[in-house]
C-alpha cells in the first residue's frame, strides 16, 4: 500500500498529545495556540486507523456556523492528499478511503445527534455548550463502540470546562495539556507585549489584564468578560450555598417558574421560600420526552412535592396556560411582561445572597447561570449592554421569572398551611409577601 504524506507537521507542544493512549483528553489552550490544527489532523489519523466498519468521527462547536469558519478549511486541506478522498461541502464531511468518515457539527443544533454512533469525536469550547449535549447526546453515542473524546477551549472563568478541567488531573485514563502564551514559546513576546497594551488601551487596566490573562494565560481565575451572575454563583459556592444539605422541606410549598421555547429550550426552575432563604431544589429542562404541555404537566405532578403554584411567562398565557389546566395542573399563574430583560436579572442578583442551591438537582441550572453574559451592542448613538441569547439564557431566564413572582408577592404565606388553592390564569393572585421582611429586600 501506498504511503500518504498528510501536510502535517506536528508542533513539538502536541506530540505528547498525538502520542497519547488514554481514551479522554482535555486540552486547555492560549488563542492562536494552534489546537484547532492539531485536533483536527488527531482525527484525520485515528479515522484513518479505524478499522470497525463504517467509523464516525465528528467535531463539534458551539454553533455551526462556528465548526464551518472555525474547522472546515482546514479538515479539507489536510485531507486533500488522500487518494479517493470524498468531500461534501453541503453536508460538511468527508469520507477518507477507509469508509471512515469525519462530520462538522454545531451545538446550537445538537438534537440532530440523537441516535448516531462515534467513534470518536472533538468538543471545542464546551463551556459555550448545552451540558445535555454531552450527557444525552455525544455521551450515549459513544458507549457501544467505546470511543474517545477530546475537549478543547481558553478559559472562560470556573465554568463546566474548569471543572472538567479539574477532574481530569491524575485520572490514568486521561489526558491534559496545559499551554500558556508566556510558555509555550508560539508565539513573539513581542505580539503578547502588544496585545496586552491594547487590550488595557481598549478596556481599561482591570479589565484588559483580565482578558489578557484569560485568552493567552488561560487564567480560569480571570472574571469572564460580561458575565451576569458568574460571580454570584462563584460566591455562593465558596459560603456553602451550593450544596448537597439543601433540602426539601416537605411541610412548605413549592413553586415552578418556567422559560417556554423549543423543547430543549424549556427550562423549568423548583423552588421553595424557607426563612430568608430561596431554596432552588431542581432546574429541569425539556427534550423529546418532555416536549408538550402535557408532558410536563406528568413531569410535575409524578414529583412528591406539595406544590403552591407554577410560574408562566407573559407570552405562555395563550396555548400553555390552557393545556396545562386541562392536563389537570391546579395553581398555574402567567407573570406580567417584565419592563426589559434587566428588570428580572437585576431583581435576581439583589437577591441572590438569600439563594442556596440544592448541588445535585440544580448542575445544569447553575451551569446556565454561570454561562449566562451581556455583550455591548452599539446602533451608532448609544452602546447597550445585551444579555445574549444563547443555550444559558432559557434556564437563566426561567431563574429571574422565580424572582419576578417573589417580588410580585405571588407565594402564598409559608405559615397560611393549609392554604387555598391560588386561582387561575393571570396575576392577579391575592399578593402575599413571604414574610414581613422578605419583599422589602428586593
Amino acid at each position: 500500500m501506498a504511503t500518504v504524506i498528510i501536510p502535517y507537521r506536528p508542533r513539538s507542544q502536541f506530540i505528547p498529545f498525538h502520542e497519547r493512549h488514554q481514551r479522554w483528553a482535555v486540552l486547555v489552550v492560549h488563542r492562536r495556540g494552534g489546537k484547532t490544527v492539531a485536533v483536527i489532523n488527531d482525527l484525520i489519523k485515528r479515522a484513518l486507523e479505524c478499522t470497525k466498519v463504517a467509523g464516525r468521527f465528528a467535531y463539534l462547536a458551539p454553533t455551526y456556523a462556528q465548526a464551518k469558519d472555525v474547522a472546515w478549511a482546514y479538515l479539507k486541506r489536510f485531507v486533500a492528499p488522500l487518494p479517493g478522498v470524498l468531500i461534501s461541502e453541503s453536508e460538511l464531511h468527508v469520507t477518507l478511503p477507509n469508509g471512515a468518515r469525519i462530520r462538522l457539527y454545531g451545538a446550537d443544533n445538537y438534537e440532530r445527534l440523537r441516535g448516531i454512533y462515534l467513534d470518536g469525536c472533538v468538543i471545542d469550547e464546551s463551556a459555550d455548550m448545552a451540558p445535555q449535549a454531552w450527557s444525552e447526546i455525544l455521551r450515549p453515542a459513544l458507549a457501544d463502540r467505546e470511543g474517545w473524546c477530546v475537549w478543547i477551549g481558553t478559559p472562560k472563568g470556573r465554568d463546566s470546562f474548569w471543572r472538567l478541567w479539574k477532574d481530569a488531573q491524575g485520572r490514568a485514563d486521561w489526558f491534559t495539556l496545559l499551554l500558556t502564551a508566556s510558555e509555550s514559546g508560539l508565539l513573539p513576546q513581542a505580539e503578547l507585549d502588544d496585545a496586552l497594551r491594547q487590550m488595557i488601551a481598549i478596556q481599561g487596566e482591570q479589565r484588559g489584564r483580565a482578558a489578557y490573562a484569560q485568552e493567552f494565560e488561560c487564567s480560569f481565575d480571570a472574571p469572564t468578560p460580561g458575565a451576569i451572575y458568574g460571580a454570584h454563583v462563584t460566591k455562593a459556592r465558596a459560603t456553602g450555598r451550593i450544596s448537597d444539605t439543601v433540602l426539601h422541606y416537605p411541610q412548605l410549598p413549592v413553586y415552578s417558574a418556567f422559560d417556554l421555547g423549543a423543547p430543549a429550550n424549556t427550562k423549568c426552575w423548583l423552588f421553595q421560600a424557607v426563612g430568608d432563604r430561596i431554596q432552588f431544589l431542581e432546574a429541569l429542562t425539556g427534550d423529546d420526552e418532555y416536549a408538550t404541555p402535557a408532558a410536563w404537566v406528568k413531569r410535575l405532578k409524578d414529583k412528591t412535592y406539595n406544590w403552591g403554584g407554577h410560574f408562566l411567562p407573559h407570552d405562555g398565557e395563550t396555548i400553555w396556560l390552557k393545556a396545562m389546566q386541562e392536563a389537570g395542573l391546579r395553581g398555574i399563574a402567567v407573570l406580567p411582561r417584565s419592563i426589559n430583560e434587566w428588570d428580572n436579572i437585576n431583581t435576581a442578583i439583589a437577591a441572590f445572597p438569600m439563594c442556596w442551591f440544592a448541588a445535585k438537582g440544580c448542575e445544569d441550572g447553575l451551569d446556565s447561570l454561570e454561562a449566562y453574559r451581556a455583550k455591548e451592542e452599539a446602533d451608532g448613538i448609544t452602546i447597550r449592554n445585551v444579555p445574549v441569547h444563547d443555550w444559558a439564557s432559557h434556564s437563566s431566564t426561567a431563574f429571574g421569572y422565580a424572582h419576578q413572582a417573589i417580588k410580585l408577592g405571588m407565594l402564598v404565606d409559608r405559615s397560611a398551611m393549609p392554604r387555598a388553592p391560588m386561582r387561575q390564569g393571570g396575576p392577579k393572585i391575592a399578593p402575599r409577601r413571604v414574610h414581613a421582611g422578605y419583599g422589602g429586600r428586593y
